[in-house]
């Protein structure tokens, strides 16, 4: 191995000496009235018996200086709980900017680079801090500057690095051990100690790889049209259009952060959104779920996603991706990581930035009415998504808990502290006549988004997926049991 070194525990141990630099403590006063101070020097290593004697000037006669603070690494050990996956390398892709002939930067991006990274190595870090003084005084004087920063910990940054991972940390005060001496106090020497003991979750990580990207020099490509020809497809618009091939026409179930292979065998969705559907098509999405229909009972029990996958490449854990067609022609992108223990689930971790954005203020629950006690004085803002009829004269049941409030499926609806009793319930949202823009809300009480079709609330994202409507980005530079590569296949 080519030797490296980075300095990493160094750092770590700078910060934490620059924490208790630029203490002070009171000497007395002068002419003016003006406070004297002393600094408080903080120097790395614990006192010894030699440099106690260069600090003495090699003489038992000469005083050392106090106050002083001594700082060094009590232990440092391997935090396997704080250990996660040794094997996972993340990759970013950066682009620099161009750098002129005079070494000054441009407003033109440079060249291009990707780094890997792989996952460090956690470490706890002990360290203590000895702070040496003449005096109680001096010593309640500095405890107190230090012992006040540490409620219970504080955050350091070693390096202001973009793409170091590992950069923020935090100090925790674990001990404090007021003085060394013991009572009797004895002669034999003038300095008390103190000392406090500090603990540091941090992580060594391994170098880094660079690759700068290359520039695509040249594009070569074949159209044609289903004769041969070119001329005929260009005229009348063939080749202007996308086809989406299916092997086996799987479908995809999504749940949360779980991905499930569906068979064609059932019956495919009825409804013109991907992924929406309702009853008769053997699923539902939407808010109001009251047969929570089986979806493994219209397409099957769920597909070994070796079948799939093993004819295209091999899914490399947190780059791999899945991109999910949404009805407003955006995708809901991710990547996705085998999971060891079930070969019929893909784990997915969604780009949040790729959710749709809520369009209103998130509800506090789905409730029905009917049944639902929203009780004497709730919190003032309150919103619920109801999912029934409440207030009009086709309504079963009694209930002042509403009061004058008429709202139907759909709507939402929120408490007004301010509005008179009888009548602070109001209706924020009306679903029988929405307006054309699209409007996603979040379920506090579960995290779901959904999203509202113009008719019902369905989940925005999560549901099934048919043949046609998702895709899978692979890693094309290995592929298992098939000679052919390819990077991206629309399942």
């Amino acid at each position: 191995m080519l030797h490296f070194y980075d300095g990493q525990i160094r750092k770590f141990l700078t910060q934490f000496i620059r924490i208790l630099s630029n203490f002070s403590v009171e000497t007395g006063r002068g002419k003016d009235d003006q406070v004297t101070l002393r600094a408080v020097p903080v120097v790395y290593g614990d006192m010894t018996r030699q440099v106690a004697h260069i600090i003495r000037n090699n003489s038992e006669n000469a005083l050392q200086y106090t106050p002083r603070i001594a700082c060094y690494v009590r232990e440092l050990n391997y935090d396997r709980e704080r250990m996660q996956n040794p094997y996972h390398i993340e990759k970013q892709h950066l682009k620099e900017r161009d750098v002129l002939a005079d070494g000054t930067y441009s407003n033109k991006l440079g060249a291009g680079y990707t780094i890997e990274k792989v996952m460090p190595s956690p470490f706890r870090l002990e360290v203590s801090a000895d702070i040496y003084t003449s005096n109680t005084d001096q010593k309640l004087q500095v405890m107190e500057q230090i012992l006040y920063l540490f409620n219970p910990d504080f955050e350091i940054q070693k390096t202001d690095n973009y793409i170091d991972w590992t950069s923020l940390s935090y100090v925790e005060l674990t001990g404090v051990t007021f003085s060394s001496r013991t009572i009797p106090v004895g002669a034999d020497t003038e300095i008390d100690v103190a000392s406090i003991t500090f603990s540091m979750p941090i992580w060594l990580s391994p170098p880094v790889k660079v690759s700068k990207l290359g520039v695509i020099q040249k594009i070569i490509m074949s159209v044609y049209d289903d004769d041969g020809g070119i001329v005929k497809g260009l005229i009348d618009g063939t080749l202007l259009t996308r086809s989406y091939v299916t092997p086996n026409n799987f479908g995809l179930l999504v749940t949360g952060n779980q991905l499930r292979l569906l068979g064609s065998t059932g019956t495919t969705t009825t409804s013109t959104e991907p992924g929406i559907g309702t009853g008769g098509s053997g699923y539902y999405t939407g808010a109001n779920e009251p047969n929570n229909y089986d979806p493994f009972e219209t397409f099957g029990p769920p597909i070994n996603w070796k079948i799939l996958l093993d004819q295209y490449g091999k899914v490399r854990n947190d780059t791999s991706q899945i991109r999910l067609m949404q009805p407003t022609g955006k995708e809901i992108v991710g990547t996705i990581a085998v999971n060891t223990l079930e070969e019929t689930i893909l784990l997915f971790n969604i780009d949040q930035d790729t959710i749709p954005a809520n369009t209103l203020t998130a509800v506090t629950k789905i409730i029905n009415p009917a049944t639902f006690d929203p009780g004497s004085t709730p919190t003032p803002d309150t919103r619920y998504l109801i999912i029934n009829d409440v207030g009009d004269s086709t309504a079963t049941y009694t209930s002042d808990a509403w009061g004058t409030l008429i709202a139907s499926v759909g709507d939402i609806i929120e408490y007004n502290a301010s509005l008179s009793a009888g009548s602070r319930w109001v209706k924020v949202f009306d679903a029988s006549h929405p307006d054309s823009t699209q409007h996603y809300v979040t379920n506090s009480h579960t995290g779901i988004q959904y999203r509202f079709n113009g008719t019902e609330w369905v989940k925005s994202y999560e549901g099934i997926y048919t043949a046609g409507n998702w895709s899978i980005v692979l890693d094309g530079g290995y592929v298992a049991d098939d000679a052919s590569g390819q990077d991206e296949t629309t399942p």
